[in-house]
């Protein structure tokens, strides 16, 4: 698109070219920095193409040398329409006017892309890129790409990767997190660390990497419970504990978890649903600016409104600081229903299936469901048990013990008071 308007900018001709040596004239040319393109060859003695305005008088004596004919068949450019609206001032004075404002704006940043984020909001993003004097309008010179990046990977501790550059007038700031789990050690913790039950469950399975598994499969297990301990017992030949090995327990321990599920559904309820009328108004917003047409009907005592804006972009990545869309606006009345039964029944599946999908989305697998419901004054009682099968193991900072060693001088009497007995 740059090429392309700097190209019109300079003008340039679409031309047909004629002659027996018409190729050899094209080898003349290319060899002395004359450039064609979309070259089209017709024939052997007829070929078509297009070349800037200002090398045109360059090829006047290879015409001669080879004589070959020319013919303008095209003109565009700036030049020529300069030429051809040259009594127009105006226009033109306005012409430099949009394309100097229009270079104005390519200096800065007029979009901002936050790619990569899952835990970490992306108003919260901006919000820290703001404090760093990085927002729309920003000067694209006054960023420091890879100071940026740094202070996203030392702000953020979730943050392990982080790569800041511009396309255009749009800043794009990718970010990797680590992967949330249980299973991050204390910070306060230097030491040690065992895996322990995190809810109440029954065990499935469990595969150990590293410690001593304290619990087997179908064994119950409470809240708070050591699953796989950090500790293991060295003992010497009289079968006791002479020192205490330690290393971080680590090990994939699934059970069954099973849930109390219960939710309230009001017989009455005051549902709002659209009537069908709208309201429609065209905006323009730029900057802090907002420009709406007048709405000429009548407000509404009781409506949604959805706004649907496109920023405007000249090109790929060349977006400007300019809004436009329109904002429709929904009419909507209430209305008080009596909900029977088949429909809190309806209602109860809905809200069932969303807290099922809350609990898959981290990782658990639903194994069985058992929920019924019940009407209770002017409720309707929703409640049941969810068995699922999930990870069951968080850490947790191990005990700590030593081997309390005797002094040898204390060693040394009582080896000789039994010595002396002996005797």
């Amino acid at each position: 698109m740059i090429h392309w308007f700097y190209r019109f900018a300079r003008g340039w001709l679409k031309i047909e070219l004629y002659g027996r040596e018409v190729m050899r004239f094209l080898n003349l040319c290319s060899k002395h920095g004359i450039d064609f393109w979309n070259v089209v060859c017709m024939d052997a003695q007829h070929v078509n193409c297009c070349i800037d305005l200002k090398d045109i008088y360059k090829l006047h004596p290879f015409l001669r040398k080879t004589r070959v004919r020319l013919r303008i068949v095209l003109r565009k450019g700036m030049p020529f329409l300069m030429f051809r609206y040259r009594k127009r001032k105006i226009f033109f004075a306005i012409l430099a006017a949009m394309l100097i404002f229009t270079g104005v704006l390519s200096t800065r940043i007029w979009r901002i892309e936050i790619v990569g984020n899952a835990s970490i909001g992306e108003e919260t993003l901006l919000t820290y890129l703001g404090e760093h004097d990085i927002s729309y309008g920003t000067q694209k010179s006054l960023i420091d790409n890879d100071a940026m990046e740094l202070a996203l990977r030392q702000d953020f501790d979730s943050i392990i990767w982080a790569s800041v550059y511009e396309e255009g007038t749009k800043l794009v700031v990718c970010v990797q997190e680590k992967i949330a789990s249980d299973r991050m050690e204390p910070e306060e913790n230097n030491g040690y660390t065992d895996l322990v039950a995190k809810q109440d469950a029954t065990v499935s399975s469990i595969v150990t990497r590293s410690g001593i598994p304290v619990v087997k499969a179908k064994d119950k297990v409470k809240a708070g419970d050591i699953l796989v301990c950090a500790r293991q017992e060295i003992l010497d030949d009289n079968g006791e504990v002479k020192e205490y090995f330690y290393q971080n327990a680590d090990a994939d321990v699934i059970g069954e978890v099973v849930y109390d599920y219960e939710d309230w559904i009001p017989q009455e309820q005051i549902l709002s649903k659209q009537t069908g009328r709208t309201h429609t108004k065209y905006c323009v917003r730029m900057l802090n600016r907002q420009i709406v047409t007048p709405d000429i009907h009548a407000a509404f005592s009781s409506s949604e409104s959805i706004e649907d804006m496109k920023q405007l972009c000249l090109m790929q990545n060349f977006y400007l600081p300019v809004y436009i869309g329109k904002i429709t606006e929904y009419e909507q009345e209430k209305e008080k229903i009596n909900v029977s039964m088949d429909s809190a029944k309806d209602i109860a599946i809905q809200n069932l299936e969303q807290f099922l999908d809350k609990l898959e989305e981290n990782g658990v697998s639903i194994i069985d469901k058992n929920v019924m419901i019940e009407k209770i004054d002017k409720k309707y009682h929703v409640y049941g048990k969810i068995k699922t099968c999930e990870d069951i193991t968080k850490t947790a900072p191990t005990e700590m013990k030593t081997i309390s060693a005797e002094p040898e001088e204390e060693q040394d009497e009582v080896q000789t008071s039994r010595e002396g007995n002996n005797e």
